[in-house]
């Protein structure tokens, strides 16, 4: 369904030459849409392609030059430059931006805290967001609903509640989780640390509305996932092994001698570490499952202070000999049978390969260059899975150098791009549209059900309805009127002292795309703009008429889509 306005609370009403950006926009999709019908299939799961390539992929116009180093490297290194970021790191150097982006660390992100502070549950423990957001008992709930009145203006969606109105239940949490993932991407000074916590939030993958992952997931963010995104891979893997919230969501919480739940056990091999071709089988996966029982967490009630907390339950463990991938763990153990599989799978080639596998797609392409994918490998295992030092072989390798247009921006980053370039700001009331803006472009945030997480691949993306609703998006945010999130289109348009259609056209296409299109897209724009009985001048009628229609174009169009 295409984001209405009122979704998008920019009450601007339609303007003239709106249709005719409609149209225009509708020949932009003739260039990036679904793919062919002879095409193998694309799978929307990041397992099914471990290995091998992946047969379609984004093929930009052959014509089309890439952007600067400095500004591809943006599109790849963070969600979209801002206003000045391609000339601030050109002058700074590509090589120093990149050492600071590895050491988030070192960089002042004391806005974006300050930010944050709005969202008082992303620093409280599970037990503490237990007490203060508790699921609402059923007589809290209206019993009765009013007689709807004909006529009427209808009650609000439960979305569109204030959030002072709103009941101090779960769905709080998952909202202040949400919003403030969208809000550090938008504005946190720390971007490659805020791609690679998306990066790993997708591989170890927990649906936020399972049972207590309402509850365990804000925690889960803050102590396993923002805590090792670049840090050792193995300290990451325990600490996800160990979080309240996988055990929750694959079900380990429940697994016991005698009884053990396999769920955990197959995902860890096939999803975090191994890969489905890794050389695992169906009695490693049982004996995996084995090594984990007694890994749990402590009751949500009656237990203060520790509720929902991981504990080891040594009653509940399988203390019988296992063999894992050949590897005899020996009668009488305890946690540490669960710790011993963590090594074995941490320091198997196999899980080097599958690893530099996933961020060279991530990074580079959606068909993973192999002779890449091996160097990566090799850092793994030189580094013990240093996670900083696989991006840096990354990012300072030819191929990622020569990869323009092989990569898409996914919805977060189309989103997020878009309002970086534009440099919206966010009031502190606006916020929660966030979440609404990218539902309605695919990608829910923690909402991914099955364990595999988003696909990171174009084929999951583009297709028909998906670019109709980033059209939508664009064009909203380009008529931004009164209310709510607003993009100023008008004072750049201003400031560029344009001439021209021509003029205009390229200062809105450099400022987006930071590098010329094809004259034959540039001629279209040029040509909706000297459509009509309004000629060109910066005044208030044409730039009403004309003026997001453009800026909509250019952030719909293929070029846009392109990293």
């Amino acid at each position: 369904m295409p984001l209405t306005r009122r979704q998008f609370l920019i009450g601007a009403a339609a303007t003239a030459g709106t249709g005719a950006a409609a149209v225009a926009a509708a020949e932009w999709m003739k260039g990036l849409d679904e793919q062919p019908a002879s095409a193998t299939p694309m799978p929307r799961d990041n397992t099914s392609y471990s290995t091998g390539p992946v047969t379609w992929t984004p093929t930009p116009p052959a014509n089309i030059q890439p952007p600067s180093e400095v500004a591809f490297a943006l599109t790849r290194m963070t969600f979209g430059p801002k206003p000045g970021d391609v000339e601030r790191v050109a002058q700074l150097g590509l090589d120093n931006y990149i050492e600071q982006q590895l050491h988030p660390e070192n960089i002042d992100d004391s806005a974006m805290d300050k930010m944050l502070e709005a969202f008082p549950s992303l620093k409280m423990s599970i037990a503490e967001l237990y007490e203060n957001y508790p699921q609402p008992k059923p007589q809290d709930k209206p019993k009765n609903q009013p007689t709807p009145v004909p006529g009427a203006t209808p009650a609000p969606k439960p979305t569109e509640v204030p959030k002072a109105m709103r009941p101090k239940g779960p769905q709080e949490v998952i909202y202040e989780l949400q919003t403030s993932t969208l809000l550090r991407a938008i504005y946190s000074e720390r971007q490659l640390y805020e791609l690679m916590v998306d990066f790993w939030s997708n591989h170890f993958n927990i649906y936020v509305g399972k049972e207590g992952d309402k509850w365990m997931k804000t925690v889960d963010d803050r102590e396993v996932i923002r805590k090792h995104a670049l840090g050792k891979f193995k300290d990451l893997l325990t600490a996800s092994a160990k979080s309240p919230a996988m055990l929750e969501y694959l079900d380990n919480r429940v697994s016991v001698k005698g009884k053990p739940n396999e769920n955990y056990a197959r995902e860890i091999m096939e999803l975090h570490t191994l890969s489905v071709d890794g050389g695992y089988t169906y009695p490693d996966i049982q004996n995996v499952a084995r090594a984990f029982t007694g890994w749990t967490i402590v009751p949500p009630r009656g237990f203060a202070g520790q509720a929902g907390e991981y504990v080891f339950n040594a009653k509940q463990h399988d203390t019988d000999a296992k063999i894992v991938l050949g590897v005899q763990i020996p009668a009488g153990g305890s946690e540490s049978d669960g710790m011993k599989v963590i090594d074995l799978l941490a320091n198997h080639p196999s899980t080097a390969k599958f690893i530099a596998l996933k961020l060279v797609r991530r990074f580079v392409s959606d068909t993973p260059p192999q002779a890449l994918v091996d160097r990566v490998a090799q850092t793994y295992q030189k580094t013990g899975g240093d996670i900083r030092e696989m991006l840096r072989t990354i990012l300072k390798s030819d191929e990622f150098k020569k990869s323009y247009g092989q990569k898409v921006r996914r919805p977060i980053e189309y989103f997020a791009g878009m309002l970086r370039a534009l440099d919206v700001k966010i009031g502190p009331n606006d916020a929660d549209i966030l979440r609404g803006v990218i539902a309605q472009l695919g990608q829910p945030l923690f909402q991914w059900p099955t364990p595999d997480g988003y696909p990171d691949v174009y084929g999951a993306w583009i297709n028909t309805n998906g670019l109709l609703s980033r059209w939508n998006v664009a064009l909203n945010l380009a008529q931004a009127g009164g209310k709510g999130i607003q993009a100023d289109v008008k004072t750049p348009t201003l400031q560029s002292n344009a001439k021209s259609a021509a003029d205009l056209t390229d200062f809105w296409v450099n400022h987006l795309l930071h590098r010329a299109m094809s004259n034959e897209n540039r001629d279209k724009l040029v040509a909706y703009l000297n459509n009509g009985n309004i000629p060109f001048a910066l005044n208030d009628q044409f730039l009403r008429a004309k003026l997001p229609g453009l800026v909509a174009l250019v952030m719909a169009s293929p070029d846009y889509q392109y990293r």
